[in-house]
């Protein structure tokens, strides 16, 4: 449901939204921010996931507070003055924040931080996401910098017996994105249950650096249906990226 503080034009926007979303169509990926390996002494820019720290809370002195202090204390690794952020909201990720109606400070000097108080005749912050945009500089020495891409799903496992879930590292780059050829590492979910790791599933499933995540429903016991797998890739520096 669009919440009741979003304006009529607004409500259109998701109208239009929800009605796109039954049209079958082929979208193609965007590319990951994993960028070209930089010259000695160069920078490259690398935006982090999006990170959540938890839902608002309660009462007229509470809010959302995804401040940069707030993140690096709680244990993610972000730089203390990155470059860029962007911040949307968990229950709309598809609009502008500027298209929320809420009074909310999102910058990079101080992060994301929507007050309660602040909020009109509810009172209440939606639940925000930021994510930040640091330089890293690449190291005289040799040094590798490494990145870890966002969770990759090209699509639901195919039927039959023949059929199953193909991550592959080939076959990802020729859906367009912008990964190295030969990664560091893997690691790869089901879909259905990201919380548990692959092992745990109970499914033969092949997930490595060199091949990438591979699953076949014929090896699948009984039910010969993989679940529907994702896959992220940790990337260096030295790696050879594909454009």
């Amino acid at each position: 449901l669009l919440h009741p503080l979003l304006q009529p034009q607004h409500r259109q926007l998701h109208l239009q939204q929800n009605q796109q979303l039954r049209l079958p169509a082929l979208v193609r990926p965007q590319p990951l921010l994993l960028h070209q390996p930089q010259q000695d002494g160069e920078e490259k820019c690398v935006w982090s996931d999006w990170i959540n720290l938890g839902q608002p809370t309660s009462g007229s002195e509470g809010g959302d507070n995804e401040s940069i202090k707030k993140i690096i204390s709680a244990g993610y690794h972000i730089c203390s003055a990155p470059e860029a952020v962007e911040c949307r909201a968990k229950q709309y990720p598809g609009l502008q924040i500027s298209q929320l109606g809420q009074d909310v400070t999102c910058n990079p000097s101080v992060g994301l931080i929507c007050q309660n108080n602040k909020q009109g005749l509810e009172q209440k912050c939606f639940d925000y996401e930021i994510r930040v945009k640091c330089l890293t500089p690449t190291q005289c020495s040799g040094e590798e910098k490494c990145v870890w891409s966002d969770w990759i799903n090209l699509g639901q496992p195919t039927s039959g017996s023949e059929g199953g879930d193909n991550e592959s590292i080939k076959n990802i780059i020729a859906a367009g994105y912008h990964i190295c050829s030969a990664p560091e590492a893997v690691e790869c979910r089901a879909k259905q249950y990201p919380g548990l790791q692959i092992s745990q599933l109970g499914q033969d499933v092949t997930c490595n650096p060199s091949v990438g995540l591979i699953c076949q429903n014929n090896k699948q016991g009984p039910q010969q249906k993989c679940f529907d797998y994702e896959i992220r890739v940790k990337c260096c520096l030295s790696n050879s990226y594909q454009q």
